[in-house]
């Protein structure tokens, strides 16, 4: 075993290009920190700054309109480093007297895999505990077109990133087992080139649909599914140092992933020890609401209104035939401003804080292939559609009163 315990640091080499090889979940996001990220972080945690956002006016030509003078509003990202995962084994005489290959294949290798899996999940858990402002639906069963064909789907989720302003480009539609198989039932599917895709991803990839390329990851749930943009997770993993009191290792860095490899001998066991570890982080990556009518960010004090517009959930399967009745509610009693309403993905016009039943009825109405909508009731309304939907809302315009929010409720 000394001959391992001396090459500590290539064996860290090939514990990173193993994880570099299988990893997808935090290969596709684009956001990483590293070790130079959070040296003198207070806390372990990462404030990145984002651009402000700004909207140019139109002061009117031959006009003396005094200049409307905009404050700058600034939005962060934050990450911390919150979990330390690892794998240790001892190492029997036996394995003790592996060579370098046989080490890598029987002990070092099911060690990454299993710090693979830990990764995956952390980012997973954050995508998946995140607050979707969008919503989509896709029931392969249902006789509804743009529920049922993969195609309508995803182009219903690429027109809520267009209207969300997220960037172009690094878009994907993540599926867990059973999403994947419905999706290649589907008989029109396109063949994908995936050779600009990381090398992890490539086996995973079902079909491109719209912009997005579709990726089946097993870390995902079977019925689970998210579109996402490729900055819609920020990922953190850093290379703890190695122990002096350790007989040998590495630490190794690269591309947004850090590991670290520890050989020592355990004394209350009597046995060498083969150590894989890191520190790691997730979080989704929020931006600032924007108002519908004016284009400018929403406050709240002295604070932007962050949501999560990089990602956009997917509802699969039936949501049952009484998903045609919704409840609403405006709570934090907002002094002005405006909502909007998601029926299926498509969105409504902007729709005062104020409006009547009728105003609520007639936007309702207005969403292609939406008809015969109901609107009835005062603080708590009802809504009452003719055929299941989706119905989904965006409160980031309201105004005033204290945290305004929208209250949806499905009745049973």
């Amino acid at each position: 075993m000394a001959n391992v315990f001396q090459k500590g640091t290539k064996f860290a080499q090939t514990a990173l290009a193993l994880l570099r090889r299988q990893v997808k979940a935090p290969a596709l996001f684009t956001i990483k920190l590293g070790l130079a990220d959070f040296k003198g972080a207070a806390g372990d945690v990462v404030n990145i700054k984002r651009p402000p956002l700004l909207r140019a006016r139109d002061k009117g030509w031959r006009s003396a309109n005094a200049l409307v003078v905009d404050d700058i509003q600034q939005s962060k990202i934050q990450v911390a480093l919150t979990m330390f995962p690892y794998s240790a084994v001892h190492l029997s005489p036996e394995e003790a007297t592996l060579d370098e290959i046989e080490f890598v294949r029987d002990i070092q290798a099911p060690q990454v895999q299993a710090m693979l899996e830990f990764f995956e999940e952390a980012v997973i858990d954050a995508l998946s505990g995140a607050d979707f402002v969008l919503e989509v639906q896709y029931d392969p069963d249902s006789a509804t077109a743009k529920i049922n064909d993969p195609r309508k789907v995803a182009s219903r989720a690429n027109k809520l990133f267009a209207d969300a302003k997220v960037p172009s480009g690094g878009r994907y539609w993540l599926v867990g087992s059973s999403v994947a198989e419905a999706i290649r039932d589907n008989d029109k599917l396109l063949d994908v080139d995936t050779s600009g895709l990381p090398e992890a991803l490539r086996d995973g990839v079902v079909t491109k649909l719209s912009s997005f390329t579709v990726v089946e990851l097993d870390a995902l749930g079977e019925d689970e599914s998210y579109f996402v943009h490729e900055t819609a997770v920020a990922v953190a993993a850093v290379a703890p140092v190695v122990p002096k009191g350790a007989v040998g290792g590495g630490s190794i860095a690269a591309n947004g992933l850090g590991l670290t490899q520890i050989f020592d001998y355990d004394s209350a066991n009597a046995k060498d020890r083969s150590i894989v570890e890191a520190f790691c982080g997730a979080a989704i990556v929020l931006d600032p609401s924007v108002d519908p009518d004016d284009g400018t960010i929403v406050m709240s004090g002295s604070d932007p209104v962050m949501e999560f517009y990089r990602g956009v959930k997917v509802i699969f399967g039936s949501i049952g035939s009484d998903g045609s009745v919704w409840t609403f509610e405006i709570t934090g009693t907002p002094t002005g401003g405006t909502f909007l309403l998601l029926v299926d993905g498509e969105t409504t016009a902007a729709i005062a804080f104020d409006a009547t039943n009728a105003a609520i009825r007639d936007a309702l109405n207005a969403i292609d292939g939406v008809d015969l909508v109901k609107v009835t009731g005062t603080s708590t309304k009802t809504f009452t559609f003719t055929e299941p939907v989706l119905l989904t809302k965006d409160e980031g315009g309201l105004t005033g009163g204290t945290s305004p929010d929208i209250t949806l409720t499905k009745v049973s």
